[in-house]
């Protein structure tokens, strides 16, 4: 074995000899470690072999060849996960405006991996984004779950359509009232300017895929049909934006009505309705807390959070679709603010977040058998001026303090 019992220091300078695959395997050991779940434990060191995590625990032996990174007085966490973000889009809300309902969208398909957004989100220690169309469009389209970095561009995307985007509320109606002047067959008027029409496109577009689906004659119905009948039969997740009370009402009730896998997006007025939300068994990719003001004349409060994770809501945290967005670390230290365990603050960007994003399977955790997502950090995650000074992503070092970036493409 290669036992490189190294200062921190001196460690975080030889690191740019280190950004490349994985050729060997590798032991970190010394540091404080957030598994994921519960607080940070001492004496726990992870074994990291072929892009995966081999094994988590204390006393860990070397295998034959392996090097031993010594990491005293840091901390690690599992590479973080952001709920909700524009990264690598043209725009903060990227939407195929020619039509309202495009639920065969994938947001894929216009993703800018080689985007300098990725490697400031990465800097933050965040490894995996869900990447979604804007919410300009009743039916947004598909979104996609992306590494920040870490191997090919095409390799990055780790699972495609993971959801499908449905937004209520003003925003669908924006820029469709007439202009003064405008003529009334412009495209302007395509679409509905009030919730009840936007509601009404909802329940129009599950209508008739329904009854695509009643009518079917051994021909294969089309991409939207297909995506459609796939979020009603529970293949894919339903994330519904909702920011007001009652839009969040009409999501709960459009949830039953449909029984969608739903998943409420950004739910700025949660706390009026915290006990419902429990009772309905619904998660939530709550809104940036440091945002003070929210769309559809929702109010957010810094409390929204802990109080939805006190009720026993599945909450995750995102940075959002708007430009200028804080780190995601920093957004889980102002839940904190508002009353949100740090535990529990950090399970919201690792555990969580991959538990309503359905790929638990897969990273949010150092466990076995997980993807090797790891990061390093310089003091406790969530203290002011703690940054990341190592970060792995299946098990290839991707970004060191000393080079400032990675080997990511």
């Amino acid at each position: 074995m290669i036992h490189s019992k190294i200062p921190l220091v001196l460690s975080i300078l030889l690191a740019p000899a280190f950004l490349h695959g994985q050729t060997s395997p590798l032991l970190l050991r010394g540091a404080r470690v957030f598994t994921g779940e519960g607080p940070f434990r001492e004496g726990l060191s992870i074994l990291v072999d072929g892009g995966k995590i081999r094994a988590v625990g204390k006393d860990l032996p070397a295998p034959k060849g392996a090097r031993i990174l010594d990491l005293e007085g840091t901390w690690i966490t599992p590479g973080l996960i952001d709920g909700n973000t524009s990264l690598g889009l043209p725009s903060p809300h990227e939407n195929e405006e020619s039509s309202e309902v495009t639920p065969q969208i994938k947001v894929s398909e216009g993703l800018d991996l080689g985007s300098a957004d990725f490697r400031f989100a990465l800097h933050g220690g965040v490894t995996t984004a869900c990447v979604s169309p804007g919410g300009k469009n009743v039916f947004g389209g598909l979104d996609v779950l992306v590494k920040t970095a870490g191997g090919p561009e095409g390799a990055r995307i780790f699972k495609d359509a993971v959801g499908l985007r449905i937004t209520l509320g003003t925003m669908p109606g924006m820029g469709n009232l007439a202009f003064r002047g405008g003529r009334s067959d412009s495209m302007y008027f395509r679409r509905p300017t009030t919730r009840m029409g936007t509601i009404w496109e909802i329940r129009r577009a599950f209508y008739e895929a329904q009854k695509n689906r009643e009518s079917f004659t051994g021909k294969e119905p089309d991409r939207a049909t297909r995506v459609l009948l796939a979020a009603l039969d529970h293949k894919i997740m339903v994330r519904m934006t909702a920011r007001s009370d009652a839009d969040l009402r009409t999501a709960l009730r459009l949830a039953r009505e449909f029984k969608l896998r739903l998943v409420l997006d950004e739910a700025v007025d949660a706390y009026y309705l915290c006990d419902v939300l429990a009772a309905a068994g619904f998660p939530v990719i709550a809104a940036p807390p440091s945002v003070p003001q929210a769309g559809d004349q929702a109010t957010p409060h810094l409390d929204t959070i802990a109080l939805l994770a006190k009720a026993g809501v599945k909450v995750a945290l995102q940075t959002g679709q708007g430009l200028g967005a804080q780190a995601l670390i920093r957004e889980a230290a102002f839940a904190v603010r508002g009353g949100l365990p740090r535990t529990k603050a950090l399970e919201a960007v690792t555990s969580v977040a991959a538990e309503v994003l359905g790929v638990e399977d897969r990273v949010g955790r150092l466990a076995k058998g997980l993807d090797a997502d790891i990061v390093v950090w310089s003091a406790p995650p969530l203290r002011l001026g703690s940054r990341p000074l190592r970060i792995y992503i299946e098990g290839n070092l991707v970004h060191s303090e000393a080079s400032g970036g990675g080997s990511g493409r």
